[in-house]
């Protein structure tokens, strides 16, 4: 596909999330800020346990411009 017609970058890049951060928890904080696509925790391949950052997906790149959450906040 050309790059001109790829659709522009709707997702956010989360760090720092904690072990127990679940994608319910991060698709109902990040929720307020526009309807969220999906939203996806990477596991270590050996321990599957989260590797602490997540991926947000917005329909719309204007929601990525638009969140504010906190950036010290814990999810």
């Amino acid at each position: 596909m050309a790059k001109y017609m790829r659709p522009p970058c709707s997702s956010l890049f989360v760090r720092n999330i904690s072990d127990e951060s679940r994608p319910e928890d991060l698709r109902r904080e990040f929720g307020r800020y526009g309807p969220v696509v999906d939203v996806y925790i990477p596991l270590d391949f050996h321990t599957r346990r989260p590797r602490g950052f997540a991926y947000i997906q917005y329909p719309f790149p204007m929601s990525v411009y638009c969140v504010g959450a906190p950036a010290n906040k814990t999810f």
